[in-house]
């Protein structure tokens, strides 16, 4: 339960980052992949491309499911070079006090920062289609 709160708020706070919907800039792409950590699928969580162009940068993303995601050309992704963030929110193995409609298991972000906040993760995507695979290590 907790894990799925804790990806639906990931979720909501992608979507303050999407902006250019409705807009249609040109041509478009769309990115699917794979991603795994140390040789694991990661299961769940949201990938998000972040723009490089400083004009105006834009971020674009997809949930993680079953170790694929698959970032739609109706989104309306350009094509360009991208800073890419994943993350990944796992149950830690601790217990908290168990309180009404709160799972008791600690979720914490499974992956290192240089994924997410600090991410050393590009893509280049260009018209069309487009599969960029993952391949994270610790």
């Amino acid at each position: 339960m907790l894990k799925r709160v804790f990806l639906a708020l990931l979720l909501l706070l992608n979507s303050f980052l999407l902006v250019g919907c409705g807009e249609n800039p040109g041509p478009q792409t769309e990115v699917e992949g794979s991603l795994t950590y140390d040789g694991t699928p990661v299961a769940s969580g949201i990938i998000s491309f972040i723009s490089l162009d400083s004009e105006a940068p834009r971020s674009y993303g997809a949930p993680i499911e079953n170790g694929t995601y698959h970032v739609l050309r109706e989104t309306g992704i350009p094509p360009g070079k991208y800073r890419v963030e994943i993350h990944w929110a796992r149950p830690t193995g601790e217990k908290r006090e168990a309180t009404y409609g709160k799972s008791p298991d600690v979720i914490a972000e499974a992956l290192p920062d240089k994924y997410h906040k600090e991410s050393i993760l590009t893509a280049e995507l260009v018209a069309g289609a487009n599969t960029v695979d993952f391949l994270l290590e610790k």
